[in-house]
């Protein structure tokens, strides 16, 4: 493949790449209002959609890295070199179009780490609250309990149930 084919390609990879991302992004955010809302049904449903995406921007993601090697040894360029020495040797039209497409996949990227960082934070502090409640309701299953020979030892009450809309 010449130069200016993997340049296009790579481009169009990066705006797919995006879209993707963009796509994931949005589920996130409804998964983020349904985890909320604690309506497990819809974040079922919000998470089964979620999948097929993520399978997708795998190999959109496989495909893109290929082709940016591929173009990378076709510039001859070095291993060490980053995307942006790459680019500089591109054609103008093509240039363009990379550094556009990189700059929109980052910020795409971006938000998407920023809303799976909030749902990540929204588990974690519902999860030590209820962890805190329940330790303070059943102190008797708070902490471990160490066997004489110093292993951990499973703690010995009645089961549990919780309701999921706790």
């Amino acid at each position: 493949m010449s130069i200016e084919t993997l340049s296009m390609k790579l481009a169009d990879l990066m705006e797919k790449e995006t879209e993707l991302l963009n796509r994931i992004s949005s589920e996130e955010e409804n998964l983020q209002k349904a985890l909320r809302n604690n309506s497990w049904e819809d974040m079922e449903k919000i998470i089964s959609r979620l999948s097929p995406l993520s399978d997708s921007m795998e190999k959109v993601e496989e495909e893109r890295n290929d082709t940016y090697l591929k173009l990378k040894t076709r510039l001859d360029k070095s291993e060490n070199d980053g995307f942006y020495s790459v680019v500089m040797n591109m054609k103008d039209a093509s240039r363009e179009r990379c550094l556009g497409g990189y700059r929109k996949m980052k910020i795409a990227l971006l938000r998407m780490q920023g809303i799976t960082a909030g749902i990540n934070q929204y588990v974690r502090t519902v999860g030590d609250t209820s962890r805190s409640i329940l330790e303070e309701v059943f102190p008797h299953r708070k902490g471990r309990i160490y066997s004489q020979n110093g292993s951990a030892k499973p703690i010995q009450s009645d089961p549990l149930i919780l309701n999921r809309h706790l």
